[in-house]
């Protein structure tokens, strides 16, 4: 039987746990990153089914994570920690001083971008211990066989995930981890850029760890991704992904389009009333989602996969990735609906319909109650113009990223990245 968890509630601007499970964590924190960025924020509480679509393509990754090297940074810092005989607490004590002696090291390198604490510099509070324990142990890098004495709450997992460990060695950590760079944690060489044996080992662990997902056909040699890419269907390789892979992306691409067009009605419910008590901080916030919505119109007038979407093999796909979504019966029954409007073209109106208006508005503020801008004018005031109103592309600039980050460093030692740097 599982123990239950207990939980502190958010306090003023902060959040904390007492006893709550690694995943939980994970998912408060990304919470919080969402809610720091107006534009990603969950305002139709459609987000179970936006992780599972982002679990379903890049298992391991979350919107925290910044770079590759991290996965084996973290390694590092235990490793070098464990061989000074440190374990328990202490251990717990000493990575994470060694994790601020990394922050400071590469914010003296040229290159900081994806540094965690380069704003807060060594003061940072979540450290990429915390952030990355989940894809360490997705991957296969940390590995529980119960018999490490190096205990870590961040790394503790049930009997459930150890059982999906199927590559077993002696030890906390993969028995083939490439060696930490001279001089670490006081230096880090190179940054957060791989070494060519870094880069080859961690795309040998992911595509053995995550199979048949599009993470892993992304990190094939002639897959690389390119930087302009706003989402993951947006690069050429992803067109010809092979099933189950396909199926996937097509639902997810498919769902983004679509509930794209309900993230906008509710920004333009908010916009009007936003004019209509005469803020004005916002310039013409009504004629710019009114426009936003005719463009949405138009790419779903020419998107032909709409028609014939296999909903029902997408919400299979979903519930076996998390069964928790077959009981959310409310949000369920509102993304049917507006799908249902959307497929058949009912969503045309969507500006002018008063049922949909109502669907949308109905939804926000059974999801939002009484922090809904719809009725709360303190809330309306601090509106910044858009709410949610990105279209939903599934953590693809955090693992963009990572996947250049990870052929970057397997092409280092070519002879045409040799030649390139001459």
């Amino acid at each position: 039987m599982r123990q239950k968890r207990r939980r502190r509630v958010i306090v003023a601007s902060g959040l904390s746990w007492l006893d709550s499970s690694r995943n939980d964590q994970q998912r408060m924190r990304e919470l919080l990153k969402l809610f720091s960025d107006t534009e990603s924020r969950d305002e139709l509480g459609i987000g179970q089914v936006r992780d599972a679509f982002s679990d379903l393509l890049f298992p391991g990754t979350s919107v925290l994570q910044t770079r590759a090297r991290y996965l084996l940074i973290v390694p590092w810092c235990y490793q070098e920690s464990e061989r000074r005989g440190w374990r328990g607490d202490r251990l717990t004590k000493h990575v994470d001083r060694s994790e601020r002696k990394v922050i400071s090291a590469l914010m003296k390198g040229d290159d900081t971008e994806g540094v965690i604490g380069r704003r807060a510099g060594v003061a940072v509070r979540t450290l990429p211990s915390t952030i990355y324990a989940a894809a360490l142990q997705r991957y296969g890098i940390r590995i529980d066989d119960g018999d490490v004495g190096s205990s870590d709450r961040r790394f503790s997992v049930g009997s459930d995930e150890a059982d999906e460990l199927t590559e077993r060695v002696h030890g906390a950590w993969h028995a083939t981890l490439p060696a930490a760079p001279k001089g670490f944690p006081d230096e880090v060489e190179g940054g957060l850029k791989l070494r060519p044996e870094e880069g080859r080992w961690l795309r040998e662990r992911l595509l053995a760890a995550v199979p048949d997902t599009l993470l892993a056909y992304l990190l094939e040699p002639a897959h690389r991704p390119g930087w302009d890419s706003e989402a993951p269907w947006e690069e050429p390789a992803v067109a010809a992904a092979p099933g189950p892979i396909g199926p996937v992306v097509r639902d997810a691409a498919l769902f983004s389009l679509a509930i794209h067009g309900a993230a906008l009605l509710y920004n333009l419910l908010v916009a009007q009333r936003y004019e209509a008590a005469g803020l004005t901080e916002r310039e013409e916030p009504v004629a710019r989602y009114r426009d936003l919505l005719l463009d949405w119109n138009q790419r779903v007038s020419t998107e032909h996969g709409l028609k014939g979407w296999d909903r029902s093999g997408m919400w299979d796909r979903l519930i076996d990735k998390n069964p928790r979504i077959a009981s959310n019966a409310s949000a369920r029954r509102f993304i049917d609906r507006w799908l249902d409007a959307v497929t058949s073209g009912a969503a045309h109106d969507a500006v002018t319909d008063e049922s949909l208006r109502n669907l949308v508005a109905e939804r926000e503020r059974s999801v939002k109650k009484g922090q809904s801008r719809l009725v709360n004018d303190k809330l309306l005031r601090t509106w910044s113009g858009a709410s949610g109103s990105r279209p939903l592309v599934y953590r693809w600039p955090q693992v963009r990223r990572i996947l250049i980050d990870i052929h970057d460093g397997c092409a280092a030692d070519l002879p045409e990245a040799a030649g390139a740097r001459a």
